[in-house]
């Protein structure tokens, strides 16, 4: 059986390996302190947002080693605000 390596970048809060994500050859994780990758993800948010009127979309990062966790997305009850 073979054992798994883990890389040395590996989180040592969450366990995230990001040796794990690879997709040929390139990393397929997001991460915060990388402009591109906030920019992507504030993109996705927009054009979530703009496709479903009544929702709003925010990212989600995780603390320890700032890669993308999840998006929340908030539905918003429009009888409220009175559309």
């Amino acid at each position: 059986m073979k054992k798994k390596i883990k890389s040395d970048k590996t989180c040592p809060e969450c366990g995230h390996d990001p040796i794990e994500r690879l997709f040929m050859g390139k990393d397929m994780n997001l991460y915060k302190k990388k402009r591109m990758d906030r920019k992507l993800t504030k993109e996705y948010c927009e054009e979530h947002e703009m496709l479903y009127s009544n929702t709003r979309c925010k990212p989600l990062w995780r603390k320890c080693c700032g890669i993308l966790d999840h998006y929340v997305i908030t539905i918003i009850d429009t009888k409220k605000i009175g559309r």
